[in-house]
């Protein structure tokens, strides 16, 4: 079994994990950093059961959804970077395999590779959306956030509200379209305007299929948006689909409506 490990997330996390314990006035010393970071690979792989060395995935400048977001910008949102984001990006590169392509963002790569092995990998982030990918996947617990797996996510996957009805848990396909009805907040993908997590669990609740999945969603579309609901529907699937395979030129296969193109898995 091989990790896939987003390291977008890493040098966030072990940045500013770094920052807060650190004891001594100042910055923290990269070492320190460096440490936390091994420590964290190390945890990940022993928890997956990992029989190769991981792979990492960082995000390229580019994007190619920049350009389909019509409704609202993709992405629009700046933060602060730890004090140490820019070493432990050096360090990765020159301690680990780290894969990186301008236009994809790790997430869509992670996704590329496991589809590709979908038994010898395991996809290892804290990031929801790549659960809608079949396949082996962990993810750590950090802060108020559990744990998850090492759990085999199958091609359609499954729905649950949470208890304080405030947002959908779930895996596989099931899933994605359910944030077709929600939308990702993080990422600015507004979704269906005024569906919120309780309205999507109800659309999707009753649907066995991808099929039937799909045509719940698009009639919930059709309700707001009428003739061009495919259209919008598109947009926000393109959107949020993890990519599973590129071109011959490294561009990525873009999800399709499923009577456009029949097999999305």
């Amino acid at each position: 079994m091989q990790p896939l490990i987003d390291a977008d997330v890493l040098r966030y996390e072990i940045g500013f994990a770094a920052e807060a314990g650190w004891q001594s006035p100042g910055f923290p010393s990269f070492d320190y950093a460096a440490e936390l970071l091994e420590n964290r690979i190390n945890n990940i792989c022993a928890v997956v059961g990992a029989t190769a060395p991981p792979i990492l995935y960082l995000t390229g400048k580019s994007n190619f959804r920049y350009a389909i977001a019509t409704r609202t910008p993709y992405k629009e949102r700046v933060g602060n970077k730890p004090w140490h984001y820019k070493n432990l990006t050096a360090y990765m590169k020159a301690v680990y395999d780290v894969r990186m392509q301008e236009g994809l963002e790790a997430d869509d790569l992670m996704s590329i590779e496991q589809t590709k092995r979908p038994n010898e990998t395991i996809i290892c982030t804290r990031d929801k959306d790549l659960r809608a990918v079949p396949g082996w996947h962990y993810g750590w617990e950090l802060g108020n956030q559990p744990s998850f797996g090492p759990r085999f996510v199958d091609i359609f996957g499954e729905l649950r509200l949470s208890g304080d009805r405030k947002s959908i848990k779930g895996e596989g396909l099931v899933f994605f379209y359910s944030q077709c009805l929600t939308g990702d907040r993080v990422d600015s993908i507004p979704g269906l305007g005024g569906c919120g997590p309780v309205k999507a669990f109800e659309i999707l609740k009753n649907t066995k299929t991808p099929d039937e999945a799909f045509k719940a969603v698009l009639e919930a579309y059709r309700g707001v948006y009428g003739d061009d609901a495919e259209k919008a529907l598109l947009e926000q699937g393109q959107l949020l689909w993890m990519t599973r395979e590129v071109h011959p030129d490294g561009s990525p296969v873009l999800w399709e409506l499923p009577n456009r193109k029949e097999n999305l898995q």
